[in-house]
């Protein structure tokens, strides 16, 4: 089950009671990003944030709900960067949109590796909705993109890209799971696969 329990016990409505707000999720970051998900207490952020145990919870009610915050902007971030990359590609082929894509998730997987692995434990445990809302807009931009480069003939069904989005998303979850040994080599495979999949798709070669 998803839960839908706020994430704050209150708005902070003052500049100096953001600017706390502000520093604890800062210091939660921090701790994540260098120690991992076990060292981030609702004490260990006080103590980094330089505030109370007693203002944390007076906005949070428990770690978790940080965490959970922090997973959202991960997302969105994570979301912005990618649509700029896409926005930038002038491909001249199938596999070179596929090449860029993978590999922007890669350096991602690679230089957020908590992050990531605080993503996909907050899907399995049903602290996070399934992020299917964000492929469905990533996957309309991306057919955008395919269609506009004329890399898709005319008229191929959007289907066919959000298809292709949600086997990406399956083929980055399984490198996550792999570790560094295997990711590299799982989302070549992948990237491999899904040009030959979009390539039956393809606008004819002038």
């Amino acid at each position: 089950m998803v839960t839908h329990k706020p994430l704050r016990r209150r708005q902070p409505v003052q500049e100096r009671s953001r600017r706390r707000v502000e520093r604890i999720r800062a210091a939660a970051l921090e701790l994540l990003e260098t120690q991992g998900v076990d060292a981030v207490t609702t004490r260990a952020i006080a103590h980094r944030a330089e505030v109370p145990v007693a203002t944390v919870y007076q906005f949070f009610p428990n770690r978790d709900a940080i965490l959970q915050e922090i997973v959202a902007d991960h997302l969105d971030r994570r979301d912005a960067e990618g649509a700029a990359i896409l926005a930038a590609l002038a491909p001249t082929s199938l596999a070179e949109v596929a090449h860029g894509i993978f590999e922007f998730h890669y350096e991602h997987l690679r230089n957020h590796p908590h992050l990531v692995n605080l993503h996909y434990t907050s899907l399995a445990s049903g602290l996070l909705a399934d992020p299917r809302a964000r492929r469905a807009q990533f996957a309309n931009a991306l057919h955008a993109g395919l269609m506009h480069w004329g890399l898709l003939r005319e008229g191929t069904d959007p289907l066919v890209t959000m298809v292709a989005v949600e086997m990406g998303d399956r083929l980055l979850e399984m490198a996550f799971h792999a570790g560094p040994g295997q990711d590299r080599a799982i989302l070549t495979e992948g990237e491999r696969a899904l040009t030959q999949y979009l390539q039956a798709y393809a606008a004819p070669t002038a």
